[in-house]
């Protein structure tokens, strides 16, 4: 082996041994930060779970309520709009004094319960009637003897009872109107405020919201188009409404829009029909 040669290898070696070094140095200082690092983070993580798990039992503590029963087993329940404030007695016997946001009632379940957003605990509640004291209507000063009166009283003169009554007496106009306005796949906004407006009619309170009617249409699925017959059958029999105006409504929910789709003009072509022969 030449002298050069000899010189070369060395210095390959050498080159080989630095970018090793180089290397295993970076890759240990690495290691070290993301050790480092997850360290940190586990620390952090626990800190944040402790932290966690005391502001809990702190809030647990202050927030714990006797159960009261379950709204879900409401078998009439009814929406209704109140601000009340009562002292309460609960099943462990606490009493506490509570304002209450009222959203719904039903006047059987345990001999009368309501489910109310709770100011005290700013969250849903649910109230026995029975366990209701002292109560007051914080709206107009009211002293109530009987929740259960002046709650159904409010429900009887409520827009939300005339939106019920659109439900229960009318539910087949409902359906027609629905399948006209979703025939094209959508329910506008504009669509919605033409069925508000003929609901307003039907049922005789203007107080009625594009919202409340919306939510009562959303409780069913859209009809099929036998479904759709079916219930213009039993209006046109029923004679409950005016044919004449039902179908202006839903000319007035097409005609929101430039262009008629052909499901559309297939429901307002089947109600002219319909009308034809009803006065034939």
């Amino acid at each position: 082996m030449s002298f050069l040669m000899f010189l070369g290898l060395v210095g390959l070696v050498g080159l080989l041994w630095l970018r090793y070094h180089f290397v295993w140095s970076k890759d240990e200082s690495e290691d070290r930060v993301k050790l480092e690092n997850e360290r940190l983070t586990d620390n952090h993580l626990v800190r944040a779970q402790v932290t966690s798990k005391e502001e809990v039992g702190d809030r647990e503590v202050k927030d714990k309520d006797a159960w009261e029963g379950s709204f879900f087993d409401a078998e009439n329940p009814l929406t209704v709009s109140a601000h009340l404030q009562f002292n309460y007695r609960d099943g462990n016997g606490k009493q506490t004094n509570r304002s209450v946001l009222v959203k719904q009632f039903d006047e059987t379940l345990h001999e009368g319960l309501l489910i109310a957003h709770c100011e005290l605990r700013d969250a849903n509640r649910t109230f026995r009637f029975s366990r209701m004291k002292n109560c007051v209507d914080l709206e107009t000063g009211e002293c109530i003897s009987s929740v259960r009166d002046f709650l159904v009283a409010k429900y009887e003169e409520s827009p939300e009872r005339s939106v019920d009554v659109f439900e229960t007496d009318f539910l087949d106009v409902l359906k027609i109107l629905y399948f006209v306005a979703k025939a094209d796949g959508q329910f506008r906004k504009e669509e919605k405020a033409v069925v508000t407006d003929y609901v307003r009619t039907l049922v005789k309170d203007d107080r009625v919201t594009i919202q409340m009617v919306d939510n009562a249409i959303r409780n069913y699925d859209i009809p099929s188009l036998a479904g759709f017959k079916r219930s213009v059958g039993k209006v046109v029999r029923g004679r409950k409404v005016d044919l004449d105006s039902l179908i202006e409504c839903c000319e007035n929910i097409v005609n929101t829009q430039k262009t008629v789709h052909p499901s559309e003009k297939a429901a307002l072509d089947y109600l002219e029909k319909k009308q034809e022969e009803v006065r034939a």
